[in-house]
């Protein structure tokens, strides 16, 4: 909470941009903002709001108040197997705010292009419930004369009530009101992007989810979940005019057991289900509906050998596409159209982990993992061969994590990583690019993709001069096939760092934040044939 206050950091996006490895993409399309770690995309980290797990969530991330949130588990490695399926891209889990005493908050901020947000939230606790709600506001005009305004309005409750001592239940909702032009292409871009108006207006999102927790002894939980996400967006075209609605929701159960076997050994097993519909087709496939079923069902198992720690687990997940239509994202919109499946169940994807933990001394650590898992190609996903058009093939991605981490008396804590993913038959998005009904989309290919690196992060305790600060930087090479043979991945940036400090005068505090991300190179949404521009280095 601290730490997000510090930022005045207005989405869960904003939140993040700072920690180890992190790389966002903001495109200004329908999808604003890619948040991904080390590198790591297609598809990108899913997320959870109190560990229940929401299918699609990278439309509203960019916009979603951070201010509502006490803490963002960002998951980096495999070990985000018990959060939920996906987690071999990494998982974000983001806990809602609660209170234990009263309090009242407002604040406000103002910057560039007209952009302010305020926020007041009030909370409260008593013997046996907590309760708080919240309300925001967020406006930019954006760039001038680039079609860039937005406006949205966060509501936000919580309630939570210990019915018995062994039984407390909760319930947290999110309701994201507004509108938002999408901001004009800069050149090179496709002509057509650069003078296209686009807008949403209005955008409404509700989110809710409902945790009932027993604990009848102390070695002994079980958590259940049930969480609901809607989305309804009504699209505007100025030119040629049109109009057309966009609009899907998801609803989820979910459970988890945890028991002590031996006073050392921890055994956790659960279950998901989760259902996405989409009647109108959303992005590049409006008016192809969708209906996709999530089965997913995990165990693991945790033993404390004293100073070593041990944990293994497994995932087994299963998709029943009941209706989809999206292929038409890619290639030619004519011959992709009519592809379309119908009450198909994908193949199986199995995932495992292996994590270990051990306490050298007082103040140093190591700590290692090994994960592997399989992914499934995202609907939408389409491989051209000739004029064939057809799914990739299921990922296989392996995941590697060796480290030690050092507490420094005096000064504060250092984490040093070193890091390797391997995938097998990725999907990639290549450099070519079409034009489907008047948008641009990439076709992707199937490749080996390796990833590797090191990641560097230190953090100082607060000194008795007021000054606390913190460091990272993670530095990565990239490489894919290419016709049998491996060369750089020039997609991915070699370089990501971040850092900031803060000093405590008296009553004040003044910090100062700071990003880099390195030289990257893409040719989305350029026209045909377009070599590639450099971006990132920023």
């Amino acid at each position: 909470r601290k730490e997000i206050d510090d930022l005045h950091a207005y989405s869960v996006v904003d939140a993040m941009k700072y920690l180890p490895g992190a790389w966002t993409e903001t495109r200004g399309r329908k999808v604003k903002s890619f948040y991904s770690v080390r590198g790591q995309r297609y598809p990108y980290p899913g997320y959870l709001i109190d560990g229940a797990w929401f299918r699609e969530f990278h439309e509203i991330n960019y916009y979603l108040s951070a201010a509502n949130f006490d803490r963002i588990e960002v998951l980096r490695s495999s070990s985000a197997l018990l959060a939920g399926p996906g987690g071999m891209t990494g998982m974000i889990n983001l806990v809602p705010r609660t209170y234990d005493e009263r309090e009242t908050q407002f604040e406000g901020l103002y910057g560039t292009h007209n952009t302010f947000g305020s926020n007041v939230a009030h909370g409260d606790a008593g013997s046996n419930y907590n309760y708080g709600v919240s309300a925001g506001y967020y406006q930019t005009d954006g760039p001038s004369g680039k079609n860039a305004v937005e406006n949205m309005t966060n509501l936000y409750g919580r309630f939570e009530h210990q019915l018995a001592d062994d039984l407390t239940f909760s319930w947290s909702q999110f309701g994201l009101l507004g509108d938002r032009e999408l901001e004009l292409a800069e050149p090179p871009a496709m002509t057509s992007l650069q003078t296209r108006r686009d807008e949403y207006d209005p955008m409404r999102t509700y989110l809710t989810v409902a945790k009932l927790r027993y604990e009848p002894t102390s070695d002994s939980s079980t958590e259940l979940l049930a969480n609901y996400g809607g989305r309804r967006f009504y699209c505007q075209r100025l030119s040629p005019p049109s109009e057309w609605l966009e609009e899907d929701y998801e609803y989820g159960t979910s459970v988890i057991h945890s028991r002590k076997l031996t006073e050392d050994d921890t055994l956790r097993f659960g279950g998901l289900y989760n259902r996405w519909i989409s009647p109108t087709g959303k992005r590049f496939y409006v008016g192809n509906p969708a209906d996709i079923r999530t089965y997913s069902g995990v165990i693991a198992d945790d033993h404390d050998f004293g100073r070593l720690d041990v944990s293994i687990g497994y995932r087994y997940t299963r998709e029943h596409w009941r209706e989809f239509g999206g292929f038409n994202i890619e290639g030619a919109a004519g011959a992709l159209a009519a592809v379309e499946v119908d009450d198909k169940w994908s193949d199986p994807l199995h995932t495992t982990n292996l994590g270990a933990s051990y306490e050298w001394t007082t103040n140093l650590s190591l700590f290692g993992n090994i994960g592997w898992g399989q992914i499934a190609a995202q609907p939408g996903m389409v491989m051209v061969d000739g004029n064939d058009y057809g799914m990739p093939d299921t990922e296989n991605r392996w995941k590697f994590d060796l480290g030690v981490r050092r507490t420094i008396e005096r000064w504060g804590q250092a984490t040093l990583t070193g890091f390797l993913v391997r995938q097998d038959n990725a999907a990639i998005l290549t450099n070519s690019v079409e034009t489907v009904d008047g948008d641009v989309v990439g076709i992707f290919e199937e490749a080996d993709r390796k990833n590797y690196g090191v990641e560097l992060e230190f953090r100082s305790r607060r000194f008795e001069n007021g000054l606390q600060f913190f460091v990272n930087a993670t530095a990565m090479e990239t490489e894919r096939t290419s016709d049998g043979d491996w060369e750089d991945d020039e997609e991915v940036p070699h370089i990501v760092m971040g850092g900031g400090f803060s000093y405590l005068l008296d009553q004040f505090e003044i910090a100062l934040f700071a990003h880099h991300l390195g030289e990257y190179e893409n040719e989305r949404y350029l026209p045909n044939g377009s070599s590639p521009v450099p971006l990132g280095d920023f």
